[in-house]
C-alpha cells in the first residue's frame, strides 16, 4: 500500500471510530436518562445492596487512624478499563457503613426523591459498627453524611469522561429531634444495575476491622475469585499500608479469620509484592447457580 493510500485509510478509520464512539456515548446518555426515572432496586432486609463498580474499587478505602485527609482529584483503583478520581474526603469503610444504610432505606424509591429517617434509627441499624459511643454518636453520623455529600467522583471509561457528583445529593437534620431528610444522587442510578447483596450481619460481626470489611465486600461481589496480585489487591481495596509486607500480614490475619468462620475454604498468597492471592470461597446458593449458568453459556457441560 502506498503512503498516500495508507494515510487515507488511517483518516477514514479515525473518522469511523469517532462516529462509533459518538453513537455509543449517545446511547449511554439516553440510557442514563432512562434509568434516572427508574426506581432503585429492592433486596431482602437482611442484605445491603452495593454497586459492583463501587465495592470493586477503592472509592471506600481502608484508611489508617488519624486526621481525615482532604483530597483533590485523587486517583483510586477501579475495575480494569476505568479511571476514577475523587475530590473531597478520603472515604473509608465507616463511610460505606453509613452509605449502605441510607441506600437501604432508598430501596424502591425514585432517584432524587427524599428519604426520611432519624439519626437514632441509623445508630440502631449500625449496631457494633459505630466507631464512637455516647454523646458523640450523632455528631459522628452527621460528619459521615457530610463526608458523603462533600466527596465527588470523576470518571473516564475510555469513551466518556465527566463528573458523576457526590454519593448523596443533599441532606438536612432537625437539630432538636435528630430527624433527617436525605436525597440520593440520580446521576449514580446506573450503578445500581449491577449490584451485590452483602450479608449485613456478617459485615457487622467484623466490628472495626476495615480490611476485613473491604475483603468481605470484594469476595461477595465475585461468583468466583480470580487470583490477583498482592500489590494490585492492596490498591484495589484502597489499603493505606506503608509496606506491602504489612498489608500481607494483615490480609493473612483476615483470611485466617474468614476460614475459621467457614466463609472461605482456604487461600494462598505467592511470594513477593506481586505474588498472586488465590482464595477458594464458599459460594452462596445463588452464586452456585450463577456459576452453573456461566459454564452452560461457555458450553462447559462437565
Amino acid at each position: 500500500m502506498k503512503s498516500s493510500d495508507r494515510e487515507v485509510a488511517d483518516v477514514l478509520k479515525s473518522r469511523y471510530q469517532k462516529i462509533a464512539e459518538s453513537k455509543i456515548a449517545g446511547i449511554k446518555s439516553a440510557r442514563r436518562a432512562e434509568l434516572q426515572l427508574k426506581l432503585f432496586p429492592d433486596w431482602p432486609d437482611d442484605r445491603r445492596g452495593a454497586p459492583n463498580e463501587v465495592i470493586r474499587s477503592a472509592i471506600f478505602g481502608v484508611v489508617m487512624r488519624g486526621r481525615r485527609k482532604r483530597v483533590v482529584d485523587m486517583p483510586v483503583a477501579g475495575p480494569a478499563g476505568s479511571s476514577i478520581t475523587i475530590t473531597g474526603w478520603r472515604l473509608d469503610q465507616y463511610d460505606l457503613d453509613i452509605w449502605l444504610e441510607v441506600m437501604h432505606l432508598a430501596r424502591n424509591t425514585k432517584p432524587g426523591d427524599p428519604i426520611r429517617f432519624t439519626l437514632h434509627s441509623i445508630l440502631k441499624r449500625l449496631h457494633s459498627t459505630a466507631h464512637h459511643a455516647g454523646a458523640n454518636d450523632f455528631n459522628w453520623i452527621k460528619q459521615r453524611l457530610y463526608n458523603l455529600v462533600e466527596t465527588s467522583i470523576k470518571f473516564d471509561d475510555g469513551i466518556e469522561e465527566g463528573a458523576a457528583g457526590p454519593l448523596i445529593a443533599a441532606f438536612r437534620i432537625v437539630k432538636t429531634t435528630g430527624e433527617a431528610e436525605l436525597k440520593t444522587n440520580p446521576e449514580l442510578r446506573s450503578l445500581w444495575e449491577s449490584i451485590t447483596h452483602l450479608d449485613i450481619e456478617q459485615r457487622r460481626s467484623l466490628g472495626q476491622n476495615q480490611l476485613a470489611k473491604a475483603m468481605h465486600a470484594a469476595l461477595a461481589s465475585h461468583v468466583t475469585w480470580m487470583p490477583i496480585r498482592l500489590d494490585t489487591l492492596m490498591a484495589r481495596v484502597g489499603a493505606e499500608f506503608a509496606r506491602i509486607r504489612a498489608f500481607k500480614a494483615a490480609l493473612e490475619f483476615v483470611l485466617d479469620d474468614f476460614k475459621a468462620r467457614e466463609w472461605i475454604h482456604g487461600y494462598s498468597i505467592g511470594r513477593g509484592d506481586n505474588g498472586l492471592v488465590a482464595i477458594d470461597k464458599v459460594r452462596r446458593p445463588t452464586q452456585v447457580r450463577a456459576a452453573q449458568r456461566l459454564r452452560a453459556d461457555e458450553g462447559d457441560t462437565g
